[in-house]
């Protein structure tokens, strides 16, 4: 008997067929349009594709079961998928040393599925979750960022703080909006009725 999850069958074999189309489609476009095999253009510098593909199979199979069950294909494509877009820029720019900061992006990434997911699966939770997940992440990164591409490089950043006005307001624009989203509904006033009038 086939498994199943949340009343639909078992992605096992929808996530491995998702990810051989992938496969074979990267490889056909690489050969009649590139004109170069998978293999030349793993060894020119595009292998990072080889872990972008499956984040972003993963983050199709969490469509697959029944909401909120694909939450762990959502965070695991959502990892795997950053983490594959890091390697391609530090591959092509040799800019490696940024692994010190952009670590951080990786439960950024995992913040904002939780968001996604939890926005198509309506759970509230899942949202929330995220969102503080999200906004500790950038504020790690932000942080890092500053720090090893300016102090730790030797550039004086602590006295031009009044060129970082636009990420201020970006954070603040963010507490902003992370409390409207995440404060409690406010109870609506019931007006007795008058005199005669129907009730408020």
């Amino acid at each position: 008997m086939q498994q199943s999850i949340g009343g639909r069958p078992s992605t096992a074999g929808a996530v491995i067929g998702v990810l051989l189309i992938a496969v074979g489609a990267i490889a056909l476009v690489l050969r009649e349009i590139a004109g170069s095999s998978v293999f030349e253009a793993m060894g020119s510098g595009w292998w990072p594709f080889l872990v972008i593909v499956p984040g972003v199979v993963l983050l199709g199979a969490s469509l697959v079961p029944a909401p909120p069950r694909g939450i762990g294909f959502a965070i695991a494509g959502a990892v795997v998928t950053t983490v594959g877009g890091l390697l391609l820029y530090q591959s092509q720019t040799a800019h490696w040393e940024s692994w010190a900061y952009a670590w951080a992006l990786l439960p950024l990434a995992a913040g904002l599925a939780l968001v996604v997911y939890g926005r198509l699966a309506h759970a509230a939770g899942l949202v929330r979750s995220g969102l503080w997940l999200g906004a500790a992440a950038a504020s790690l990164f932000a942080a890092g960022l500053w720090f090893f591409e300016g102090v730790f490089a030797g550039e004086p950043r602590p006295t031009d703080l009044g060129s970082w006005w636009p990420a201020v307001l970006i954070v603040i624009g963010a507490l902003v909006m992370a409390r409207a989203i995440l404060a409690p509904p406010r109870p609506t006033a019931h007006r007795p009725a008058g005199p005669g009038g129907p009730p408020a």
